[in-house]
């Protein structure tokens, strides 16, 4: 069957195309009798408005594009799932496009939202983006943009993010004043500014405890599978270590399973915490101590943002920083240290 029109709408009721238009978007001068009337029968053809011819008259789309590296079990859902309730609330609706960390996908997307006309675009940028000039043809095209949890420090595009420093800093802090020296550090891509951040943050706890900060105990991956062949090596050689600071749930998750298959009990042989979205940790036992990263909060804080944009709302935030906390569970041993 073809797809029933306003015309063939019109035909059937009798009516002009510009009254079944103004009955289906209730325009004043159109009677409650002629509304009904004509949306029961839209109702009963699956009559749906043309997104493009709409967007012709109206130079409107209502679309929002959500650019991401990669959907996970950890944080991402969370985030999505706030974006879209957001905007589920407002006229707009949500794209998600999945860029696979490659810059050279994240660019053809961002043409496409351009061919698209989506009002609006939310980006997490790809491991392998540098730098967000190529972002700069939304700018051309008056689409608004907002750069949210893996972001690429700039001054043209306004973004979203936790303390990275500061979080880390205090996962790391915790584990000092509970008597841990002897701490290993695992982190993500070195290439990428929040891996920097987070291993920045895990230095400046030691050096404000005065504890020397063996270079040794920062282990950097590309891939989490780089540390099926790393963490035995340690966890066998370095008896030392008496604590793991775990940079994500992803990294958390390979950590607690080499713990567990090596026969070390936490937190009687080693500690451990990590920044996160605070699922995980409580699907592991003992449940793990965490700094939280929420993804929910960073969804709504975005979308906010971007749709004070579209809508041309004064706003001095060019940057906003989603507050982390401490959780206390189960899995930090107190040293005595005397």
């Amino acid at each position: 069957m073809k797809r029933i029109t306003i015309r063939d709408l019109a035909k059937m009721l009798q009516l002009s195309p510009s009254t079944i238009s103004r009955a289906l978007s209730d325009h004043p001068d159109i009677s409650e009798k002629t509304k009904t009337r004509v949306k029961e029968t839209a109702e009963k053809f699956n009559y749906s408005v043309n997104l493009h011819s709409s967007f012709f008259r109206n130079k409107k789309s209502n679309l929002i594009a959500l650019i991401i590296p990669e959907i996970n079990m950890f944080y991402i859902p969370s985030m999505i799932n706030a974006i879209n309730e957001y905007l589920y609330r407002t006229e707009y609706s949500l794209f998600v496009f999945i860029s696979k960390d490659k810059l050279k996908r994240e660019k053809k997307i961002v043409q496409q939202c351009i061919k698209w006309a989506v009002e609006g675009v939310l980006i997490s940028p790809s491991y392998e983006t540098r730098n967000l000039d190529h972002l700069k043809s939304l700018q051309m095209a008056d689409i608004k943009t907002v750069v949210l949890d893996k972001i690429v420090r700039n001054s043209e595009f306004p973004s979203v993010s936790i303390n990275n420093v500061s979080a880390s800093y205090s996962a790391v802090d915790h584990l000092l004043k509970n008597g841990h020296k002897h701490i290993l550090g695992i982190f993500g891509n070195p290439d990428i500014a929040i891996t920097n951040e987070r291993v920045k943050g895990f230095i400046n706890a030691h050096e404000n405890h005065k504890e020397k900060c063996q270079k040794e105990n920062i282990i950097t991956v590309v891939n989490i599978s780089e540390l099926d062949s790393i963490l035995p090596v340690i966890l066998q050689h370095n008896q030392k270590i008496t604590a793991i600071f775990s940079m994500s749930d992803e990294i958390l998750a390979k950590v607690h399973f080499s713990l567990m298959k090596f026969g070390k009990r936490i937190p009687q042989d080693i500690s451990l915490i990590s920044i996160s979205d605070g699922f995980y940790p409580h699907l592991t036992f003992p449940k793990t101590s965490f700094i939280k990263d929420s993804g929910s909060k960073m969804g709504k804080k975005a979308c906010n943002l971007l749709i004070q944009q579209i809508h041309k709302e004064k706003s001095n935030n060019r940057h906003l920083e989603i507050e982390t906390r401490l959780v206390e569970l189960d899995s930090i041993r107190t040293l005595n240290n005397n």
